[in-house]
């Protein structure tokens, strides 16, 4: 386990030092000691400054072009930061704030395209994102998860019930279509306001979510995957009275239903990992990713979905995998040590998908999903891997253990999830 340095430790590691020098001595080496800190101070200070320019940038965009050109312009500053500190949260942060800024100048043009079209409604809608936007964990390369929630309807709207459908429908098909202008492109699984599935009143989505706790036969597939996508569900802009509770309204559903939580486990707790006998890599035989394996489906998914089962059945509402971790951990759920461990292995695993992301960037690769664990440049890298993953199978085990069910349970889910 990688230890864990507090500022503590660090203050103490240098007194001991200063205590053994005298003055002279003691002068160069505190300057060498800021020698090493001076440029990270500076780095930080320019990460920050950057993500306020691009968040004030996209507040002020008066198109799509604009916000296209600030997506870019983050994304390439994303790299430039993880090549030189190999933060994943740092890069997480940015991208994810930015786009929250992009969505919402987004959501706002979209209204007014309406309005000067001569459509408009009074009723209020609440934006909120799912998926690895409601983590706050958007990397390099990322897609639309969004949805609706609307205010009640007013009876004395000038737009009769159907028309104010039409408009929220109009509104969700410009809402997406000017994101994938801005550059950020449309969820395959459809997990946007232009799907009427995914906007709707508070009473809709209460009707929503007792239709899915159902479980039935023919869309328990899809059911469980929408489930386990709301859990994720983070309030970004538009009515915040309405949207700032919705989140965990829809967590304490679940929570409060033991059947839609069992039901989640026996998917987490099955999904298969990249990790065979004597700790190899299970890799592709053949076809165009011969000798990889999918990093994203193997890997990543099965922490950050057994990480966000664990945090809401005990009643966590954070979103974030590392923040869900740090309170399992405070809460007694995990041990310092797994925590330590399961937090190591989600830097590990989403360094190496950034590292992908950037690869397909340049062009280098087509998918950033599959990687070649023989290609790591040191022998310590591939061990790093190797161990992620054993703490998620470790992970995968305590879950069985907590709800008692078997390892033999079929994979439903989808690598877009």
């Amino acid at each position: 386990m990688e230890r864990q340095i507090s500022l503590a430790h660090i203050d103490a590691v240098v007194r001991d030092q200063l205590q053994r020098l005298d003055t002279v001595s003691g002068v160069e080496y505190l300057a060498e000691v800021s020698g090493f800190i001076k440029p990270l101070q500076e780095r930080f200070d320019s990460a920050r400054n950057e993500l306020l320019l691009l968040m004030e940038s996209a507040a002020a965009a008066e198109d799509t072009h604009e916000l296209r050109l600030i997506n870019d312009r983050t994304v390439a500053v994303a790299c430039e930061l993880f090549v030189s500190m190999k933060s994943v949260p740092i890069v997480q942060e940015l991208c994810s704030s930015v786009r929250d800024a992009i969505a919402e100048r987004v959501l706002e043009l979209a209204r007014q395209e309406l309005y000067f079209s001569g459509t408009d409604s009074e009723r209020t809608v609440a934006l909120l994102s799912v998926g690895s936007d409601g983590r706050k964990e958007q990397t390099l390369l990322t897609d639309q998860d969004y949805l609706f929630l609307l205010s009640p309807g007013n009876q004395d709207s000038s737009l009769a019930d159907n028309a104010q459908d039409d408009y929220f429908g109009m509104l969700g098909s410009a809402f997406s279509i000017k994101m994938e202008e801005a550059g950020i492109s449309r969820c395959s699984g459809g997990i946007m306001p232009v799907n009427e599935d995914w906007r709707g009143s508070l009473s809709q989505w209460h009707e929503r979510l007792t239709t899915m706790f159902r479980f039935e036969r023919d869309h328990w597939d899809r059911d469980i995957l929408n489930l386990i996508a709301l859990m994720d569900i983070r309030f970004i802009c538009g009515d915040r009275d309405l949207g700032l509770g919705f989140g965990n309204m829809v967590r304490s559903r679940v929570r409060d239903n033991p059947q839609a939580i069992r039901q989640m486990a026996r998917v987490v707790s099955s999904m298969k990992l990249s990790k065979g006998f004597l700790r190899r890599f299970i890799i592709e035989a053949e076809g165009s990713h011969k000798g990889e394996f999918n990093i994203k489906i193997l890997a990543w998914m099965p922490l950050v979905m057994c990480i966000r089962l664990m945090a809401v059945d005990v009643g966590i509402n954070e979103t974030s995998t590392l923040d869900r971790i740090l309170r399992l951990k405070n809460d007694g759920h995990l041990t310092d040590k797994m925590a330590a461990e399961l937090t190591r292995a989600y830097h590990v695993i989403t360094g190496h998908r950034i590292t992908q992301q950037m690869k397909r960037l340049k062009r280098i690769i087509d998918d950033d999903c599959y990687i070649n664990p023989y290609e790591l440049s040191t022998q310590e890298q591939r061990e790093e891997l190797r161990n992620a993953i054993g703490r998620i199978e470790e992970l995968q085990s305590l879950i069985r253990g907590r709800f008692a069910m078997s390892a033999s349970v079929d994979n439903y889910l989808s690598p877009r999830r």
